[in-house]
Order: C-alpha cells, then sequence, then structure tokens
C-alpha cells in the first residue's frame, strides 16, 4: 500500500512568492487530503478528506477561499483541530509510506509546532514520506512548475481540471500521473 497526501494551507495573495516572510504569513494546514492506493495495480481502497480549523489566522484570507473553493463558513462548521485530523490521518496511513508532490511532510511539521498545544502528544509516529516531484519533473519534464492538481489535466490524463487546490482532487490528479507512468514503463519508487 501507498498514500498520496496533498494539504491546502493558508495563503495571501502572493505569499508563495514571497515565501510566506510577510508577519503572520504562517502556512496553516487547512484541509489533508490523500488516498490509500494498492502500490501493485494503484487501485484506491480508501480516500481521507479533513479540514481544518487554523488557529493562528482563524480567518481564511479571501485569496485562499478563492483559490481553494474552502470557505470560511465551511471550516467553522466542519474544521477539525489540527491534532485530531492529524492522529486520524497517521490512522488511515497505518505506517505505510506516504507520497507528496511537494514537502508537505515539512508543512506538516510545521504545523506540529503551530497548532498542537503543548502537552498534546499524538497517537501514532508520522510514516515514511517521499517527496515525487522531482522524480515527476526528471521524468515527464513538462511537469515542471505544474502544481499538483494540474498535472493530469497537462500531461492530457484528463479532460478537464476538477477542482485544482482541493487537496483530494489533487490526490487524485497525483495518482493518475503515477498510472501513467506506470504504462510508460517508468517504475515507482520502491515502497
Amino acid at each position: 500500500m501507498i498514500v498520496i497526501l496533498d494539504l491546502e494551507f493558508t495563503a495571501w495573495e502572493g505569499s508563495q512568492e514571497r515565501g510566506w516572510s510577510r508577519p503572520g504569513e504562517f502556512r496553516e494546514v487547512v484541509q489533508i487530503g490523500a488516498l490509500r492506493a494498492d502500490s501493485v495495480s494503484l487501485q484506491v481502497t480508501g480516500e481521507f478528506n479533513e479540514l481544518v480549523r487554523p488557529v493562528r489566522n482563524p480567518a481564511l484570507s479571501d485569496y485562499f477561499q478563492q483559490l481553494t473553493g474552502i470557505s470560511q463558513a465551511a471550516v467553522d462548521e466542519h474544521g477539525r483541530p489540527f491534532a485530531d485530523a492529524l492522529d486520524a490521518f497517521l490512522d488511515f496511513c497505518d505506517g505505510h509510506y506516504v507520497l507528496s508532490y511537494g514537502n508537505d511532510m515539512v508543512i506538516l511539521g510545521e504545523n506540529l509546532i503551530l497548532q498542537v498545544p503543548e502537552g498534546r502528544t499524538l497517537k501514532r509516529g508520522m510514516p515514511p514520506f517521499v517527496n515525487i516531484r522531482n522524480y515527476f519533473n526528471a521524468v515527464l519534464p513538462a511537469t515542471a512548475g505544474l502544481s499538483s492538481g494540474r498535472l493530469a489535466y497537462e500531461l492530457g490524463l484528463a479532460a478537464r481540471i476538477d477542482r485544482e487546490h482541493d487537496a483530494l482532487a489533487d490526490c487524485y490528479s497525483i495518482l493518475e500521473t503515477l498510472r501513467h507512468l506506470r504504462e510508460l514503463g517508468h517504475p515507482l519508487i520502491s515502497v
């Protein structure tokens, strides 16, 4: 089994270009999306999709809401504390390798500091992580500079972009790209 992970985290106009360097610009997780897939067949065996209530910036920027389609009302109503959502995600992973198209594991680490109350411990340890972005970019140069949600569309594997910057939809885009690599005869990273 493998787990494909994508995160959505707080952002403001220009924050990515600035490296979230302005005061108060923290990359707080707002959505955790993941797929569990059989590593041989690449068939989905489970989905994970949780909204998280950020604590440093509880009011989502208009930019973030427009980019992701995640509304303030949805986070207020359905968002969980980060530690609870992370515990549920770790249960979902069950120790299997986690693949992300980027350094999502770094963002999770930042949020352990930003959003987990002192004295609160996680139920499980973190699983092994692999950033597959460099692999994708080396084998499929057309992916360089693309967001995870654009991969399948730009490679001609999807007729349209399905909710780009929605963590779960972005996981499906990554999965389609993994399937495409397999069809081309490229091995997946040994997991």
